[in-house]
């Protein structure tokens, strides 16, 4: 046999998703699904593993991963240039002021760029409106459950009307606070639309 001659090795996707390193099984999956020049011996049907040579799966899957990674370094520069145009003369003006150089304030710039594309991928930013969605939320079952507070305690001790008028109204003024406090936090709870005049007696 010639020294130079390649060795080849014919296995499973399950047996090349062992390779440590490698992608999971179902991610292998997926990237022969989405690439049809992917090295294989036989595709699996029915029943049928799939089997492929493993050094030239191997080395297909790391060239198609340097191909992303490339991908991803060319989107990050282009989104880091059409950063820079949008900034524009605006932004280099109020750098200016600072007196920094204009080499400095160009590596600012870009500074502050990947530091917020780099917190949306790693999604450190909360977009403002699901907060408010889970503030709103939040309120309307404090909502619920505070209007039914006064019916609730009624059926575990003996209240009269005069307390149930009580309870009934210590809970609309602080039900009123507190979607006072959550419209001041910017949340789109508020007084009219989160509460009712009703009372539960």
């Amino acid at each position: 046999m010639s020294a130079n001659k390649k060795q080849t090795m014919v296995v499973t996707l399950g047996q090349l998703a062992s390779v440590p390193g490698l992608p999971s099984e179902p991610t292998l999956r997926r990237m022969i699904e989405e690439n049809q020049d992917f090295p294989l011996v036989s595709r699996g049907r029915n029943g049928v593993a799939y089997e492929m040579d493993l050094s030239d799966a191997i080395a297909f899957i790391k060239n198609l991963e340097a191909k992303k990674e490339e991908e991803r370094r060319a989107k990050g520069e282009e989104v880091r240039q059409m950063g820079l145009a949008l900034l524009g003369d605006d932004a280099a003006s109020d750098l200016s002021q600072t007196g920094l150089s204009a080499s400095e304030r160009k590596a600012l710039m870009e500074a502050e760029i990947l530091a917020t594309r780099l917190g949306r991928e790693r999604g450190e930013f909360v977009r403002k409106v699901s907060v408010e969605a889970a503030m709103s939320e939040a309120f309307q079952m404090l909502n619920q459950k505070y209007r039914s507070l006064a019916a609730r305690l009624s059926k575990r001790m003996e209240l009269s009307r005069e307390d149930i008028v009580t309870i009934d109204q210590m809970v609309e003024r602080d039900l009123h606070e507190l979607a006072d406090k959550f419209e001041g936090m910017g949340s789109s709870g508020n007084a009219d639309g989160g509460l009712t005049g009703d009372t539960a007696i």
